[in-house]
């Protein structure tokens, strides 16, 4: 930068991130710079750099605290509240900036979340295109959490209308939601095999590991290399009909889907906020030592043809009441108390089993054995 001048020392080597060329990008490194040091310089360029009620710094000119944008405001915000820096140190003009894009961030997802017959904040703006894509509830949320960190008078304290309108945003999510369909990988009755994660597609199991968020909203089936628009194309009335299409809320496929996949950030808002919503409940008090389940009823050998039946067991835990997932070699999978099978072929076998306790809380067996 000093040599050829702020723009010109840029070079793009991917889209992803390029929404504000390196500027957000540069903001965000001078607000870490200066919150770890207390370097003036740092400090002033921040002040130069970073503007978060500037339209500017919003993704399609509304969506706000976008990428390292809201990564800058964030930080400063709460910088004296985590102890990170004095608050005399920070600049209270900046400071006040932040504060309050953080609660206007909030209102909109506090507004478009009333506005939602099943209260998740789907954006009105993204309505307006009659399409949908990456959106997820939990980012929603999380802006509403990060804001109920504020400050607010006794009698004009909006916190209790965020945490609302959590609760919807992670009641759509959870499955309160018109397909019934619970958008997080290992809830729910109805659960998506299908989804865009290269573990996921590659392990032995036939469901995606537990705890991956999806895409709360989709416009339809995406375009798959082995079917093109195909799939698309069977469903009635058409996504796309220009008079009586097919209603978005409604549309749901197992099926590979780009505009449903997650990545890190997506799984880490949803981690805080859900983190901060169970520190409000009884269950923060709640001891936990994650117990090794057991699966019964093998024995090392079986005769290719036999059908078996196992069971789970867990020391000291009462699992009457848990949902268990059960997978196994060349076996669809299954909800159960115990799982009845015939191991086809011959051979190693394996069996795994997940049981959901009604609080949360998972136990995990596996087991090997060997088909003659």
């Amino acid at each position: 930068m000093a040599k050829y001048g702020k723009d010109g020392a840029y070079q793009k080597i991917t889209h992803y991130g390029d929404d504000s060329m390196h500027n957000d990008e540069l903001a965000w490194a001078a607000c870490e710079l200066f919150l770890a040091t207390g370097d003036k310089t740092f400090g002033d360029k921040l002040a130069e750099w970073l503007k978060p009620s500037d339209p500017a710094t919003r993704m399609w000119g509304w969506w706000r605290l976008y990428a390292c944008w809201g990564n800058a405001v964030r930080d400063y915000a709460f910088a004296a509240r985590s102890g990170r820096v004095k608050r005399e140190k920070l600049n209270p003009a900046l400071l006040l900036d932040c504060e309050n894009e953080l609660t206007a961030a909030a209102d909109d997802q506090l507004r478009r979340s009333k506005e939602s017959a099943y209260a998740t904040s789907f954006p009105n703006e993204t309505k307006a295109t009659r399409t949908a894509g990456w959106y997820f509830s939990g980012d929603a949320a999380f802006e509403l959490a990060v804001a109920c960190q504020l400050d607010f008078p006794r009698l004009n304290d909006p916190r209790p209308n965020y945490v609302d309108a959590i609760l919807g945003n992670l009641n759509y999510e959870a499955g309160c939601n018109p397909v019934n369909v619970t958008y997080l990988t290992g809830l729910g009755w109805k659960r998506q095999r299908d989804i865009v994660d290269q573990y996921a597609e590659n392990d032995r199991r036939v469901l995606p590991p537990t705890g991956i968020p999806l895409g709360n909203v989709q416009s339809g089936f995406g375009w798959i290399e082995l079917y093109g628009k195909e799939l698309g194309a069977l469903s009635f009335p058409p996504d796309s009909d220009e008079q009586a299409p097919y209603p978005i809320y409604d549309r749901w496929g197992d099926s590979f889907n780009l505009t449903q996949e997650f990545v890190i950030p997506n799984q880490a808002r949803a981690l805080a906020y859900l983190s901060w919503m169970m520190g409000r409940s009884p269950l923060r008090n709640q001891p936990w030592k994650a117990v090794a389940g057991q699966i019964t009823g093998l024995a090392d050998h079986a005769r290719t043809g036999q059908k078996l039946s196992a069971a789970l067991a867990a020391p000291g835990m009462d699992l009457s009441r848990a949902r268990i997932v059960w997978e196994a070699r060349d076996q669809e999978p299954a909800f159960g108390k115990t799982f009845s099978f015939v191991p086809q072929p011959s051979g190693s076998q394996w069996l795994e089993a997940e049981a959901q306790l009604p609080d949360g809380r998972r136990i995990f067996a596996i087991t090997n054995f060997v088909a003659k």
